[in-house]
């Protein structure tokens, strides 16, 4: 038995009563609850209330007129069962007569502040020997319903559980209304809802105040002569017996901090007040603007445009200079020789790149030991956390020779006696592990490193006789083909065996089905065969099948026409973007694949230097996915550094900023292995506006560059920009319309820049999101506007990104720089509807559950974003499943959201290259004018990857 001794926030005597549990086990059956010491006149004074901390869901919505009580479907789940008899003292009489004027008590006012959802919690109370045990417990401000619950453990196995129900009221109640918190620049209706729950009416007078910063209220009409002040004025509420009014002020936001209100409600002998805190956010965002590329001539100008309106104190300006990106391979090969397992293709990745690595330098005519004292590629220390652990940490290159002796003995001891290496030592030979190892083994050997006799030659007869016994998998065979090619050419062996003629064949005859991958290794094959004509026909294949981006500093998401830039460098690559089935799909090692192939067949061809730039933008931290995509892409930027000779520049550059020099520098032989140079510039150095950063150079070699501004942006609105993603955000207002046989159904509607909508309405939330590349661990925060709530009622909640198809992406957002074409009308505007913002009708036909977007009637000459509008909606499903969506390419990835007060945070643990949409539904609740600030995106543990959306401006209006 445990006794709760209860009082309220003032402590009042009159309101110390107990509760007593006592609990009977009878074979593990749930407890009985008996109540002790209830008055029978005291039960009707708990009924009623809210809960001030779930105001969204139990106060008196904007939606609702004055008078009305409203619940949403949430509010009316979540509200406690009825509420057993409890005890209270008996006020009833004595509040009928306070209420008429016949008591002489003035009212004392006590401001309700404690708004805790949870009164207490203890873990460990025992009971006294007659098993009672009396806890203190007193109630906070909030008046609604509590549950106890009490479970008990006795000896032996015995245990049972008791619970009971209550509810705190008062006889008169004042609930403040206002959004969760505000931004600089929004205009709020701020609302007082009264509860009059006693049986007389009353005269209640309401003040709403405000302290702290950031609020002024506003006077009622322009024409009312009342000066903003930080006191609203007060008003005079008739409340019918147990019913409840509103009263309303408009105020605006001003200054960012935290600001206080206290609204108060005296009606006859009644009073009640309560006083919350919000926080005021600034009306900005942090902004990233960057733009890189490459010298190509002797100087090159770049211009960042830095808005006046922002924090001057938070603007940075860095600019890097590097003569090499290439180089940053050399990051890449502590991650493989510190790898922690020793497969055959691990052991075979480990040393392999090293070596080849050694050798490219020997043959540029510099030498290892220079790089083993140079911090590589520009990895940042900040961005260490997000690479491997041992990443950064310097090894000795010099000492090849004995990591090499070491794997060359363990692939020896590997070897089977057919002559083919399987995944490890045991087990049956793998024809993709023997080629991995016969290609490595000889690129290894091409390199200076002394083989055992025999090694290379049984393998190769392994794989010789097995070459037919795949026609039907073109990906294995050419990946043996490949290998045995490059064999057969370092052994300097005339013509092809009987086996490789007949899987030669079979490949050239299949050439038009085979995938990128396969086609960059049948084209390598062909050239080390002497087959040149071949080898060129491949390599226009692969040229027909590129994927490219010219810009990819720009986006389709952006609206209008982006300044152009003159360094940028575009992007090639080929196979599919992160998520795929089959091994030869991986767009890293088929691009590194096309890469050689371009280098070894084509080195002049002008795709080199963007599938280069796609494939150094592709990295993980140091390394690409796995060892063995790592390792056949730091092979394929040797070949690269070989023939472009990036590695041996004798050049200096200057850089300058608004016409200030702020460096100088000059690079030669070791010094290209450096980080790249960073230079911060004076802030006084940075203006309002243009800003001009001019980089000249003189002699031989490249300079890569890469400016970046960081600021604190104060702009109205806030225009979108991105590094690598891109995001678009667009707001829908679904409009329900009752079907005969499908029930309520909803068109959704525009909602732009400016527009409103009623307090009670749904919005739907449409995030676009571009990639640029292949990318893990995104994180997107949208910043909802402050009078909105979001529909889901709970974080985690099943939410997908769905791929759009490519026609879909330029018939919705035109192409980079251009917008997107305006449909035409429909021919027949007599669909019956409700009507959109311009009189058009949206059209009375929908689909079941989300399928096609169909046609909708609109007027001619409407607005062009008007055209998209409408598309039925009808059940969201927990997963998509494309059927009848065509604009969806059917690839989808999981989001995890969690719903905050200010934003929505959506994280994405990968997210392929393409154009990806989401969609979650808000709530427009309390009237005013509210800026809804940009979705910002970034990639948690790269935070130069970042994007940041449009501002939108909404109004919400009280619903008649």
């Amino acid at each position: 038995k445990m006794v709760l001794e209860q009082s309220d926030a003032l402590e009042r005597a009159d309101r110390r009563k107990n509760w007593a549990f006592e609990g009977e086990s009878d074979k593990g059956d749930l407890q009985e609850l008996r109540k002790s010491g209830m008055a029978r006149e005291e039960q009707a004074a708990f009924g009623g209330g809210a809960n001030a901390n779930r105001m969204r869901g139990l106060a008196m919505p904007m939606s609702a007129p004055v008078g009305a009580v409203a619940m949403d479907a949430v509010a009316l789940a979540a509200a406690p069962a009825p509420m057993p008899k409890v005890m209270l003292r008996d006020e009833k009489a004595k509040g009928d007569k306070q209420a008429a004027g016949e008591g002489d008590e003035e009212p004392n006012v006590v401001v309700r502040t404690d708004f805790r959802s949870t009164i207490t919690w203890l873990p460990d109370v025992k009971t006294g020997a007659d098993g009672t045990a009396r806890v203190p417990v007193k109630y906070p401000d909030t008046l609604t319903g509590w549950k106890a619950t009490a479970r008990a453990v006795g000896s032996g196995a015995q245990f049972g559980i008791a619970n009971t129900t209550t509810r705190t009221k008062q006889p008169l109640i004042v609930r403040l209304q206002a959004p969760r918190f505000f931004v600089v620049g929004d205009e709020v209706v701020l609302s007082a809802v009264v509860n009059n729950n006693t049986d007389q009416p009353l005269d209640v007078k309401v003040s709403l105040e405000a302290g702290g910063s950031g609020l002024t209220f506003l006077p009622p009409s322009p024409a009312s002569g009342e000066r903003a002040g930080v006191r609203g004025r007060d008003v005079v509420l008739k409340v019918p017996p147990n019913s409840e009014g509103r009263a309303d002020w408009k105020a605006r936001v001003v200054t960012p901090g935290e600001v206080w209100l206290k609204t108060t409600a005296v009606g006859g002998k009644f009073s009640d007040a309560m006083e919350k805190t919000y926080p005021v956010h600034e009306h900005g965002i942090e902004r990233f603007l960057t733009k890189a590329g490459k010298v190509r001539g002797s100087d090159i100008t770049v211009r960042l445009d830095i808005p006046a309106a922002r924090k001057k104190d938070t603007t940075t300006l860095v600019v890097q200079v590097a003569p090499s990106l290439a180089v940053t391979m050399l990051d890449a090969l502590p991650y493989l020789i510190d790898y922690p397992y020793g497969c055959t293709e691990q052991t075979m990745s480990r040393f392999l790149p090293s070596v080849v690595t050694a050798r490219t330098l020997k043959d540029l005519g510099l030498q290892p030991e220079d790089v083993m004292s140079r911090v590589f590629g520009g990895i940042e220390a900040r961005a260490g956390g997000a690479a491997p652990p041992n990443l950064g940490v310097k090894k000795d290159l010099s000492k090849l020779n004995e990591m090499t002796d070491a794997g060359l003995k363990r692939l020896y001891d590997f070897q089977h006696g057919d002559g083919g290496w399987g995944w490890w030592k045991e087990g049956q030979s793998d024809r993709w592990m023997t080629a991995y190892v016969v290609w490595g083994l000889t690129l290894a050997k091409q390199s200076g490193v002394a083989l055992k006799a025999n090694v290379l030659e049984r393998a190769a007869a392994f794989l010789d006789k097995t070459l037919v016994e795949e026609e039907l998998n073109h990906d294995m065979q050419a990946f043996m083909l490949h290998a045995l090619a490059e064999q057969r050419a370092d052994a300097k062996q005339a013509g092809l065996s009987q086996f490789q003629t007949k899987a030669w064949d079979n490949l050239w005859k299949n050439r038009e089905v085979l995938n990128a991958y396969t086609r960059a290794l049948l084209a390598l094959a062909a050239h080390h065969f002497g087959k040149a004509a071949e080898a060129k026909t491949l390599i226009a294949n692969l040229e027909n099948g590129v994927k490219r981006d010219e810009r990819p500093d720009a986006s389709v998401l952006i609206d209008g026409q982006l300044p152009a830039n003159a360094g940028v460098m575009g992007t090639a690559h080929w196979g599919e973007d992160g998520i795929y089935w089959r091994w030869s799909d991986g767009g890293v090692e088929a691009t590194a694949f096309a890469l050689r192939a371009l280098l070894a067949i084509d080195p002049q061809n002008k795709l080199i230097e963007p599938v280069t730039n796609w494939l150094l933008k592709g990295r993980r931290g140091a390394q690409w996915s796995n060892t063995s995509d790592t390792a056949i892409t730091v092979l394929a930027l040797n070949d690269y550094l070989r023939v472009t000779k990036e590695l041996s520049p004798e050049l200096e550059y200057e850089v300058t900023v608004n016409g200030t020099s702020i460096a100088k520098r000059k690079v030669s032989g070791a010094e290209v292995f450096a980080a790249p140079s960073r230079f911060a510039v004076d802030t006084k150095l940075i203006k309002d506006g243009a800003n001009d950063i001019r980089i000249r150079r003189k002699g031989e070699g490249p300079v890569y560059f890469a400016a970046e501004a960081k600021f604190f942006s104060l702009e109205e609105p806030i225009p979108p920009s991105g590094n690598e993603i891109f995001v678009k955000r667009e707001y829908f207002k679904l409009v329900g319309r009752p079907t005969l046989l499908k029930g309520l159904l909803y068109d959704k509607v525009p909602l732009l820049d400016g527009e409103s909508v009623k307090s009670g309405e749904r919005i739907e939330t449409v995030l676009t999101i571009e990639a640029k590349n292949n990318y893990e661990y995104l994180l997107f925060e949208d910043l909802k506007p402050a009078g909105f709530e979001a529909v889901a009622v709970r974080s985690g909640e099943s939410l997908y990104a769905r791929e759009l198809k490519s026609g879909a992406v330029e018939r919705k957002f035109g192409e980079v720089g251009k917008p997107a074409p305006a449909p035409a009308p429909a021919k027949s505007p007599k669909s019956k509807g409700p009507k959109s913002k311009v009189g058009a009708a949206v059209p009375a036909v929908a689909a079941e559950v989300a399928v096609a977007e169909p046609a909708i009637a609109i007027a001619p000459g409407a607005p062009a974003a008007r055209l998209a509008a409408a598309r039925p909606v009808g059940i969201a499903l927990p997963r998509p499943i494309g059927i009848g969506e065509p604009d969806f390419t059917g690839r989808d990835r999981w989001v995890y959201q969690e719903l905050r007060d200010r934003k929505v945070a959506l994280f994405l643990d990968k997210l392929p290259e393409g154009v990806w949409q989401l969609r979650y539904e808000m709530r427009a609740e309390v009237p005013g004018v509210f800026h809804a600030l940009p979705v910002l995106g970034h990639a948690m543990y790269v935070p130069e990857i970042r994007c940041n959306g449009a501002e939108l401006r909404v109004t919400v209006g009280d619903a008649k």
